[in-house]
């Protein structure tokens, strides 16, 4: 776990950021994480049904309405040079904690766009309250951690960080368990109608 995250903490990039997440797997406190959200009904559900999102391309989400939120997620993931597929983990899922990973990964650019974080450090710390605030990630925690040690090393201004930070758990203690919520099966409904559901601010 330690050398993972100072793998981070010297390239801070995706790869890295799976070594991070790699260097939990089976510890006490992923097990944690899965018992918090199997107690949440919604959640139990779906791993009990097993259910898995379907397979959507970028050109049909950017044909959906403006304001859906498959609309709005195409522009995001189009803006990095990304499309669905990059977000999905192919690995098989064999038990409650390889479904929470693979859900955890394949949500995590829909969370951005709920809550309004957008893509840059500042943004992907507010991503990383907010799940952890939800979820009891403590992939979160380490990466929060590994990030603010960086931003200090290199004397950069934590205002903008800190700010994020504490928008993103404010606003996951105050909403539902977005994971939990079949998310993909509504692209085209608007974004808005997703935020009042969950229980977050319209327009963020």
């Amino acid at each position: 776990m330690v050398a993972a995250v100072s793998n981070f903490l010297e390239k801070p990039d995706l790869d890295n950021v799976y070594g991070v997440g790699a260097s939990l797997q089976g510890s006490e406190m992923s097990r944690q994480m899965g018992r918090h959200l199997m107690e949440n009904p919604r959640f139990r559900a779906l791993v009990e049904e097993k259910w898995r999102p379907p397979v959507v391309r970028l050109d049909e989400l950017l044909a959906m309405p403006d304001g859906s939120l498959g609309h709005v997620y195409a522009h995001q993931l189009s803006s990095q040079g990304l499309d669905p597929e990059s977000t999905i983990d192919h690995s098989e899922i064999n038990s409650t904690a390889s479904y929470i990973k693979h859900r955890m990964r394949e949500t995590h650019d829909i969370i951005h766009v709920l809550t309004g974080f957008g893509v840059d450090a500042s943004g992907e710390m507010g991503v990383l309250a907010f799940g952890l605030a939800q979820n009891r990630h403590p992939l979160a925690v380490l990466l929060i951690l590994g990030s603010l040690l960086k931003a200090l090393q290199e004397d950069v201004d934590l205002t903008p960080i800190l700010r994020a930070i504490s928008k993103g758990f404010k606003l996951g203690l105050a909403a539902q368990t977005a994971v939990a919520f079949k998310l993909e099966d509504g692209w085209q409904r608007p974004i808005e109608d997703w935020r009042e559901e969950i229980g977050l601010p319209r327009n963020p």
